[in-house]
């Protein structure tokens, strides 16, 4: 029993990542807070995720409900609904998006799935960590910082750790990509992961940022670079 827990927990949460690895970004130097994320009321973007062969896994869109400035950047709630590969929704959810001195930030308890959870409700969720920083000014063959994650579980008389560690991360080139939401000039990034709890799991990924649109494509791979599947901007409205 301990054993399936502590696998739908593995799952729920390389889910949770990938989901916060949209918004753990920071940079500086620009005037409105972020230069990735230019927002205002009504905003609304659809991130659709694909297997490897091109098969549709599930779409994640997001609109801006609610939006005001700050002395230090903004506030943003977001709606956040996510549905699976025959269109049914999985979950409908708001979460805050902070920018706070070039520093775009979010609760991470906000994006866990209620109806996922529920073996997990009572558990205690805490993370702690560093997010991805993008600087200002990118250019080709640019070292990146590393970004480092904890997310602890207190399930008493079960504790788990999960350690994220994103490395190796540089800029590849600067391109022009086509996307269904349209053509844009990007940054395309590249960078490895490795998650810990009771194994170690190594991951790849190379991902695409467009300025004041935020990451338009992502593509995941294996540590044998064998890829594993794909997600891309399908609709953008600002």
């Amino acid at each position: 029993m301990v054993q399936n827990l502590s696998i739908n927990i593995l799952r729920i949460m390389k889910k949770l990542f990938i989901m916060a690895a949209l918004f753990l970004v920071s940079s500086t130097g620009y005037s409105q807070c972020n230069q990735y994320y230019k927002l205002k009321k009504g905003t609304s973007w659809a991130i659709t995720s694909y297997n490897a062969k091109g098969k549709l896994e599930g779409k994640m869109t997001q609109n801006v409900v609610e939006y005001k400035e700050t002395s230090s950047g903004f506030e943003a709630e977001l709606q956040m609904v996510f549905t699976d590969d025959k269109g049914e929704e999985v979950m409908n959810n708001t979460t805050t998006l902070t920018c706070k001195d070039g520093v775009v930030y979010f609760d991470v308890n906000d994006l866990v799935p209620q109806a996922q959870m529920e073996a997990m409700q009572n558990f205690e969720i805490s993370m702690e960590g560093n997010g991805m920083e993008i600087p200002a000014n990118l250019k080709a063959g640019q070292q990146l910082k590393d970004a480092h994650v904890i997310m602890h579980i207190d399930a008493s008389p079960m504790k788990m750790t999960f350690k994220i560690d994103v490395t190796d991360r540089k800029v590849v080139a600067e391109e022009n990509l086509h996307t269904p939401a349209g053509d844009f000039n990007c940054f395309k990034l590249s960078q490895k992961t490795s998650m810990k709890t009771m194994g170690t799991i190594e991951t790849k990924s190379i991902e695409w940022y467009a300025k004041e649109v935020g990451m338009v494509k992502s593509e995941s791979y294996n540590k044998k670079g064998k890829m594993m599947g794909y997600s891309i901007l399908t609709a953008y409205h600002y």
